[in-house]
């Protein structure tokens, strides 16, 4: 057969048809083949930021140093997918506009002799009312902010115990329990709350409703709590160390403390999960509920600790002793970086989010700035109490102090003290009943073993690589096989 022509082969009228061009965007940047420059945006980024701290970690990856040529191009598409977000993540710090900021005088007069009364007087009226005080006859007092920074929870040593929304004052609970309270303590949501009173540790909701107490802890006088693990632990006035696991309501751990003894001061830190104290050996212990011994022991005072703070970094540690002096150490080579001395009796130190240090001394708080790299010098600020001071503590992402004395609590504005950048997803102080509840599912799943709580947390990112030693036994020693033997016996050779 003959081929088939087309008939309009030769019709002039048909067009012919154009080829259509792919739409292209006119401002598309093709970034796959594009390297993200980590020491530029380190550099441009703060020193203590997170994008500062990703682009320097992830600058020490080097796929060139993998063995296989598989593994090299695995390590270069996990860097190339990593700086990919601290690039989304430095793009983002744009919507980051609040700025942390210190008082600045007009003249050179010091910030030392500034009253509470000049600050409020000054700032708008929502953060003025978070400067209070409260007149009550039932301290001294101990008391603890919830996850969230909203709640409050106090604990007066005559068995007052009251939670409330510190930001617009509404009472939520108040309780007498007829009994000395030594510590209160918020869990991982802010309607549980455990207080420890003089014989057994107690856990109660927000109506005040008693829910478990706890036996086993007999005589507590200290309370933290461990968010990411969920562990309650409590130090005993008979030297024990107690973790209950509050998930599952079992004793995790339960020993003594026999380097320590009966602990004055506690504190957790929050980036491995390590629980400090000091007492009247002058030494600063850390301890895990995976050894029974402390894990490290740092000499840092002759005489008792009464203070104890960890900064928020968790790499330094500051101490209170009853020489009136304060120093600050670097938990990574548990040397003293630097020392001062203060006049008066020392009750209680803590630091805040950006590197500020209260001192509670008597009925006085002083406050001093950027002591991690500057040192401890001239005071930043001091208030007065009318009563003496039991605990001082900063409440996260807020420019506030909070202390607790023999007359009942205060709570001052501390310009510059709060990291203003708050996660949304755990500290947020706006959240909803709902919100609430899918946090606490979250943290219920998100939940670390007890078991990976260490000094160092990148061990859990490390492999033991042990290679098998074959040994060969000596000629002599091997077994040969009995040329006699045989499955059944009558086949067997005598």
């Amino acid at each position: 057969m003959g081929k088939i022509k087309p008939k309009h082969k030769h019709n002039k009228d048909v067009k012919p048809v154009k080829q259509i061009k792919k739409f292209e965007r006119p401002n598309a940047q093709k970034n796959e083949d594009e390297e993200i420059d980590l020491v530029a945006l380190a550099e441009e980024a703060p020193t203590n930021s997170v994008v500062a701290i990703r682009a320097r970690e992830l600058g020490k990856l080097d796929p060139e140093k993998a063995k296989h040529g598989i593994a090299k191009q695995r390590l270069e598409k996990r860097k190339k997918r990593l700086a990919e977000g601290v690039k989304l993540a430095a793009d983002a710090e744009v919507l980051n506009t609040e700025e942390p900021g210190f008082l600045q005088m007009e003249d050179d007069t010091p910030t030392f002799n500034v009253k509470q009364a000049e600050i409020t007087s000054a700032i708008d009226m929502a953060t003025a009312a978070r400067s209070f005080s409260l007149d009550l006859d039932f301290g001294p007092y101990r008391f603890d902010y919830g996850i969230n920074g909203r709640e409050l929870i106090i604990g007066g040593r005559r068995g007052h115990v009251g939670v409330f929304d510190w930001m617009t004052k509404d009472l939520l609970t108040e309780k007498d329990m007829l009994e000395a309270v030594n510590d209160v303590s918020f869990l991982h949501v802010s309607t549980i709350f455990a207080a420890a009173q003089k014989r057994w540790v107690h856990i109660y909701d927000e109506q005040g409703t008693e829910l478990h107490c706890m036996k086993k802890f007999n005589e507590p006088k200290l309370l933290e709590f461990l968010p990411r693990h969920l562990l309650l632990v409590s130090t005993t006035a008979t030297g024990y160390i107690h973790y209950l696991d509050i998930s599952t309501g079992e004793v995790v751990a339960s020993f003594r403390m026999k380097e320590e003894g009966n602990p004055q001061c506690i504190k957790k830190n929050e980036t491995n999960g390590i629980l400090l104290s000091g007492g009247p050996s002058g030494n600063v212990c850390m301890w895990s509920p995976n050894v029974k011994e402390s894990i490290v022991t740092v000499k840092a005072h002759t005489g008792l600790i009464k203070g104890l703070a960890v900064d928020h970094s968790g790499n330094y540690f500051a101490t209170a002793s009853t020489d009136q002096r304060v120093k600050i150490f670097d938990i990574r080579n548990y040397k003293q970086l630097h020392v001062a001395n203060i006049f008066g009796q020392i009750s209680s130190i803590d630091v805040s989010q950006r590197d500020c240090l209260a001192v509670g001394t008597g009925q006085k708080v002083l406050i001093y700035e950027n002591v991690i790299t500057n040192g401890i010098h001239k005071p930043y600020l001091n208030h007065f109490v009318g009563g003496d001071i039991r605990q001082v503590e900063f409440c996260a992402h807020e420019d506030v102090l909070g202390i607790g004395h023999s007359k009942g609590f205060a709570s001052i504005i501390v310009p510059g003290s709060g990291d203003p950048d708050m996660a949304g997803l755990i500290h947020n102080p706006f959240e909803s009943k709902n919100q609430r509840r899918e946090r606490e599912v979250r943290m219920l799943l998100d939940k670390l073993q007890p078991e990976m709580i260490c000094v160092d947390p990148s061990e859990l990112n490390r492999v033991r690589r042990q290679k098998e030693i074959v040994q060969e036994l000596p000629q002599e020693m091997k077994v040969k096989p009995d040329p006699g033997w045989a499955l059944l016996s009558r086949f067997r050779k005598k």
